[in-house]
């Protein structure tokens, strides 16, 4: 059905977001993903921000019931502005669950007061998260820090891998493709598990986690415990095999 709802401007807050990135005051790491923040902020619209649900922040705006009059205000209103009536209903929407994580940065920190809090904890240094919500939420993070505080609500953007499944399908308990680690370490072990999530990993990439990999990389831990096992057989007794990892040139 068709409804009114309400509804924010996003171009004139989007601009001072994309510079904060374009100047270097924001870095995403790994920094291909720059490009998707660009990519949704360079083609953003403007964004419904009332919800229809029973939980979350009440917008701020008030109906008299007289004349129809809308007030929107930070303070709650005790008459009318047009004709004086104290009949005021507010909005039964909420805003949006976005919209009260856009302000966490700062709104958990005493703003809009100049707490000793605010001053000393924003900006941040290093926000981590996954990809999945780089418009969601950082961005939305970005432009409500740069509108509110005047300024960037953190200098870097850690993004991190999300584990999905082996077709790639983020896992969920809807899908019924969630891997249970308990499960997966008392058939494989806790070394198998911990090596296939460090083989898997690269950075800005997903993990495409199935149990046939872990079953691999057990395989592959029974190899090495084998071979440890004939070496140490057929050395003599009391040989030193110590060594230090300086040893190696890794890298």
């Amino acid at each position: 059905r068709i409804s009114r709802q309400w509804f924010l401007r996003m171009k004139p807050l989007a601009g001072p977001a994309v510079e904060a990135v374009r100047e270097g005051r924001i870095e995403f790491i790994p920094s291909p993903w720059a490009k998707v923040y660009f990519d949704w902020m360079q083609n953003i619209r403007d964004w419904c921000i009332s919800r229809q649900i029973w939980w979350g922040h009440r917008i701020p705006a008030w109906y008299c019931r007289r004349c129809g009059q809308e007030i929107v205000t930070v303070d709650d209103p005790q008459v009318c502005p047009g004709c004086s009536s104290e009949e005021l209903h507010q909005e039964d929407d909420v805003l949006d669950t976005w919209f009260s994580s856009a302000l966490w940065p700062f709104s958990t920190l005493g703003w809009p007061d100049d707490t000793e809090d605010l001053r000393y904890f924003y900006p941040t240094d290093v926000l981590v998260t996954g990809h999945d919500i780089i418009f969601f939420w950082v961005a939305r993070m970005i432009m409500a820090g740069l509108y509110a505080v005047g300024d960037v609500p953190f200098h870097q953007v850690f993004i991190n891998p999300l584990v999905s499944d082996i077709q790639g399908q983020k896992m969920s308990k809807s899908r019924g493709n969630v891997i249970d680690p308990l499960d997966v370490i008392g058939k494989c072990g806790t070394d198998a598990l911990r090596f296939t999530i460090s083989f898997l990993t690269t950075p800005g990439r997903d993990v495409l986690l199935g149990e046939e990999r872990i079953e691999g990389m057990r395989n592959f831990a029974n190899k090495i415990w084998n071979a440890s096992r004939f070496i140490l057989m057929n050395v003599g007794d009391g040989k030193d095999l110590t060594f230090s990892v300086r040893d190696f040139d890794l890298n």
